[in-house]
């Protein structure tokens, strides 16, 4: 009964300590698998313990909780999640009977838009990118054409070269655009800043096998180690002594124990 009550607390305790070394948060439910890989790499090479769980509805990202904060200033910094860029069949798509020349419009920008800022995701470095652009309008009859014009936004790594390729995006703007080719090509605006440097560092992590702390708790991670160690070592000895002969205990335990018997008499 002793053993069993022994190990019964060893086991107890060993649970307990794990859950609170372990416990978890989701970060993210219900991603595609696209963008769930994407943030799972991520946060592993930042030095996070990411999850990847699979669910009914998507993939749910979970990281240790006391190192969510990290987690989620390391996603900021790289632009993840990315938002979701509806392609040009979704924007045009008919949902009543009517659109009026307005809604045809909104619609039309949205769509160059989203396709310019999907191109621009592509070039390497690019965390993200924006895309506001004004069409060739007329403010009355008879009035002056207000030409086009594109605003660009990019948000690049910090060591990337995107910065030599700020003319070759200019020429890939004012191809897609209409009205901001040739003597209008000073209307297209591209403004592109690095990243915060907090994304090219990694977290100082120490490994334990498949668990993963920060410096500062290095030394209670070893001392609940040592104290399990210690619960365990103790076990064994109760077990032995409940099942030894008295005769074949070691020399120290027999004086022990005839000094306690001496002291209750």
């Amino acid at each position: 009964m002793k053993a069993f009550a022994g190990r019964a607390f060893v086991y107890v305790v060993t649970v307990l300590m794990l859950q609170a070394c372990g416990s978890r948060m989701a970060l993210f439910q219900d991603l595609d698998e696209t963008d769930a890989n994407e943030i799972y790499s991520v946060l592993l090479d930042s030095g996070i313990p990411a999850q990847k769980d699979i669910t009914k509805t998507g993939v749910t990202i979970t990281v240790p909780q006391r190192m969510s904060g990290d987690a989620l200033a390391v996603l900021k910094a790289r632009g993840l999640p990315k938002s979701r860029r509806g392609s040009m069949g979704e924007i045009f798509k008919k949902e009543g009977m009517i659109s009026s020349p307005l809604e045809e419009k909104a619609r039309y920008l949205f769509a160059l838009s989203q396709e310019l800022e999907q191109t621009l995701l592509t070039i390497d470095g690019v965390i993200s990118a924006r895309v506001h652009l004004v069409l060739p309008e007329r403010p009355a009859p008879g009035e002056q054409l207000i030409p086009s014009s594109v605003a660009v936004f990019v948000v690049h790594k910090t060591n990337s070269p995107f910065q030599a390729y700020i003319a070759k995006i200019r020429e890939l703007v004012s191809s897609s655009i209409p009205g901001v080719g040739g003597t209008n090509a000073e209307r297209i605006s591209i403004v592109a800043i690095p990243s915060n440097e907090y994304l090219e560092k990694h977290l100082p992590l120490i490994w334990y096998g498949p668990m993963a702390i920060m410096p500062e708790d290095r030394f209670y991670f070893l001392m609940i180690v040592y104290v399990l160690l210690g619960i365990w070592v103790l076990s064994l000895g109760a077990v032995y002594l409940s099942v030894a002969d008295e005769n074949d205990w070691p020399k120290f335990m027999k004086t022990f124990k005839r000094e306690q018997a001496n002291d209750t008499q």
